[in-house]
């Protein structure tokens, strides 16, 4: 009887192993068998003339065709070889079907983007798509599904059993969505008032949303605008929200531009830094696309046919987030609105029936389900409606991104922004005739004393200055214009790292790409070096506490990974933090877990210090009291977790960038499509690596997707880097090859004075031909 019951369990335990082996060979092939070709020759039935694809060393992709669109079939097909998976995510993200790929836990995300009406905002743009847009636009397309059709197109697929969907122009504008609606301010600060104005006192509410600092720049400069504008606004301002401090959990950016004047060419230099979440694959993918007006380098977005951050033959650009407010939610009262309604139907894995819903729609808006959306502070009896600018019909991006390619000088940089309605950038711009500038493009609303919408600043009178007088324009995602601009800028605006860029600016009469760079990887903390003085006369109780003070009493606001000091001040931080409101937020402390670094300056050094005080208990504690106590708490905290002796704890080992992707915590694959590095920084810091108060951990979401710096002088020294690599594919060298050296600061050239039969050694050729 043993003998069988041994033999039925070996039997199983056999078929076991055999399933198990099976599978993963299954797999394995059909990872190998989704492998991007770097090299051969492939033909396309999409493919007018030859073209080439050739890789350079970090698996750039240099794009040779004898027109623009084969130029743009060759992407498209190198986009879905390299990236598929990522713009099919990108994708069902916009039309609201990632639970359809996923499972019900989507559900509430699909529901969200379906009452946004993306769907029909793609379709919009595509119909106001100018015929060479449309044309390029297409040819992107056919390559895209040229390599669909090929099969095998993403490893991904095969762990989820299910096969893509080809690629359409609605879906190339869906890219482009996305990152609007991302980029977008103003209902997040929405959201939080209506949660916090029943708990706050006024004044309380005022400091706590704080305005922008009077000690931190703006962007451009009084005397440009009043250049510009003249002595007297020529607008009347009517009552409008100040522009607020953000929260620095917000997509930001770094730009910054000089003329040749303060550099050692004689040119301009233009460095470059997006701030977005870190995630594998990267959200860009560089390229060299030699088209018929000359070479374009920069960042592409996969899933669109544009160099959105570069430079051309002639000029470089750079983005960062504006920070404007252009959403609103507004409670309304629905006898007053005319609603009309649509459905949705929403298909769910494992479901054999989609789950329909009814959203209602106004004219300023989509209205928000509570089912679907988080309403608390708002009014039950009223309905919540979403205002913004993303939604607005007559989007003409696609063709202004394009234009922003071709464009040579300044006045074709701005004039390329007409019809450009969101996202708002600010756009850095530099030119090789020595021009430098900045504009912004997109519609940001003008509002009366109620709030509501009365039209949109005039293209014409957007923020923008030629050729400041200062000789450069430095974007922190700071405010973009003080009152001598004659329009209001109700935003969300970032408070150090600009300072720190203008000091750093002016630290030197003339730059070089050397200390650009030097720059960009800056990780002295402004915050740290004003806070410093009066956090080290805090009362620690404990002996790790005094231990970790002395060791701040010598330290620099330097933020490097190695050494304990950025661990104790970040650690410190972060309980210091909740100490100071979570008592007056009491249930709603949770929902405001992360750093509000000017207020929590406002606190310790202003006139807001009585937030120091535990509301909960009989006794008024000072900030010199209730900072000793966090650090107390914050290192024994933090001893339990890395070990009593401080002298080993390395802000590199717990602060670690970590490269998201869907499948990174999978059983046995997982690995496979892991990207984690060290890093210094935190996200105050010019060089951005922001970690969550609420996610008990240290690791880095949120930093510098790209890094660029161009030289005016010859554009073909100018540097660039990016991580965690150019291929989404896992069995790719180049899935994750650039992580540590972005980590480290290094930067490579994608030089444009070569061609296929002149390619640098080490390189791949990819010939694409007609069929």
């Amino acid at each position: 009887m043993k003998t069988w019951i041994i033999r039925i369990v070996v039997g199983v335990l056999a078929l076991a192993l055999i399933s198990v082996l099976g599978v993963s060979a299954w797999l394995v092939e059909r990872f190998n068998a989704s492998k991007p070709r770097e090299s051969g020759e492939v033909s396309l039935s999409t493919l007018e003339n030859p073209a080439h694809v050739v890789r350079d060393e970090n698996g750039i992709a240099h794009i040779f065709g004898e027109t623009d669109a084969d130029v743009m079939t060759a992407l498209g097909y190198v986009h879905a070889s390299e990236r598929y998976f990522q713009m099919d995510l990108a994708r069902r993200y916009m039309r609201g079907e990632l639970a359809a790929l996923f499972g019900e836990d989507y559900l509430r995300a699909d529901a969200q983007t379906r009452t946004y009406g993306f769907r029909a905002l793609t379709e919009d743009i595509v119909a106001n798509l100018s015929d060479e847009t449309r044309a390029l636009m297409q040819a992107y397309v056919n390559g895209v599904n040229a390599r669909v059709s090929e099969g095998s197109v993403a490893p991904e697929y095969a762990v989820l059993r299910t096969a893509p969907e080809g690629w359409s122009l609605e879906d190339s504008a869906a890219i482009v969505v996305l990152l609007a609606n991302d980029l977008a301010a103003g209902a997040g600060p929405d959201m939080d008032r209506a949660l916090l104005d029943d708990i706050l006192s006024a004044e309380q509410l005022a400091q706590f949303t704080m305005s922008f600092p009077d000690w931190a720049p703006t962007m451009l400069k009084a005397e440009d605008m009043r250049a510009r504008f003249g002595e007297v606004q020529t607008q009347p301002l009517p009552p409008a929200e100040a522009p607020a401090a953000q929260s620095d959990n917000q997509p930001g950016s770094n730009a910054w531009v000089i003329s040749g004047e303060r550099s050692e060419t004689g040119r301009p230099l233009l460095a470059n830094d997006p701030h977005l979440g870190l995630s594998t694959p990267a959200i860009w993918y560089y390229v060299r696309l030699n088209l018929s007006y000359g070479p374009v380098v920069g960042g592409t977005v996969p899933g669109a046919p544009f160099v959105i951050l570069g430079r051309n033959a002639h000029a470089a650009w750079g983005f960062t987030n504006t920070g404007f407010d252009v959403i609103d939610i507004l409670e309304r009262t629905r006898e007053t609105e005319t609603i009309t309604t649509r459905t949705e139907a929403i298909s769910i894995k494992g479901r054999s029936e989609p789950v329909t819903i009814t959203v209602e729609e106004t004219e300023d808006g989509p209205i928000l389900n509570p089912e679907w959306f988080d309403l608390r502070g708002f009014d039950e009896d009223a309905i919540i409606v979403r205002r913004s600018t993303v939604t607005a019909p007559g989007n003409r991006v696609a063709d202004a991104t394009l234009a922003i390619m071709q464009a040579q000088s300044f006045d074709e940089f701005v004039e390329a922004g007409r019809g450009w309605t969101a996202p708002m950038q600010n756009m850095h711009f530099a030119s090789e005739d020595g021009t430098i500038g900045y504009t912004t493009a997109g519609l940001l609303p003008i509002r009366d004393e109620n709030g509501d919408w009365t039209g949109f600043v005039p293209f014409d009178e957007l923020p923008r200055v030629r050729n400041p007088q200062g000789g450069f324009i430095a974007s922190g995602n700071n405010l973009v214009a003080g009152p001598d601009y004659p329009y209001a800028l109700p935003g969300s605006y970032a408070t150090y790292r600009a300072p720190r860029i203008e000091e750093l600016l002016n630290a030197r009469e003339r730059h070089t790409l050397e200390s650009f760079t030097s720059l960009q990887m800056d990780v002295t903390s402004l915050q740290a070096l004003r806070l410093l003085p009066v956090l080290l006369g805090s009362e620690p109780e404990s002996q790790l506490g005094a231990e970790a003070l002395a060791k701040l009493e010598a330290w620099d606001g330097a933020l490097n990974a190695d050494g304990p000091e950025a661990l104790i001040y970040s650690a410190w931080l972060r309980v210091l933090s909740g100490a100071i409101w979570n008592d007056e937020l009491d249930t709603l402390a949770v929902a405001f877990n992360q750093p509000r670094r000017a207020f929590l300056e406002e606190v310790l050094t202003g006139e807001a210090a009585a937030w120091c005080d535990d509301v909960r208990t009989d006794a008024v504690e000072t900030c010199a009291i209730t900072a000793g106590l966090a650090l107390d708490a914050a290192m024994a905290e933090t001893a339990d977790a890395f070990g009593r002796d401080m002298n080993s704890w390395r802000w590199g080992d717990m602060h670690v960038a970590d490269f998201d992707h869907p499948f990174d915590s999978l059983p046995l694959i997982g690995a496979m499509f892991a990207n984690r590095v060290p890093v210094p920084g935190d996200g105050a810091t010019i060089n951005v690596a922001h970690f969550s108060y609420a996610s008990g951990s240290y690791d880095v979401y949120h930093g510098a997707s790209l890094r660029a710096v161009y030289d005016l002088s010859d554009l073909n020294n100018s540097l660039y880097m990016f991580a965690p690599g150019q291929s989404g594919h896992p069995l790719s060298p180049h899935h994750g090859d650039l992580a540590p050296r972005w980590a480290a600061g290094e930067y490579f050239e994608i030089r444009d004075d070569w061609d296929v039969a002149s390619a640098p050694e080490g390189s791949h050729v990819l010939s694409l031909t007609p069929q």
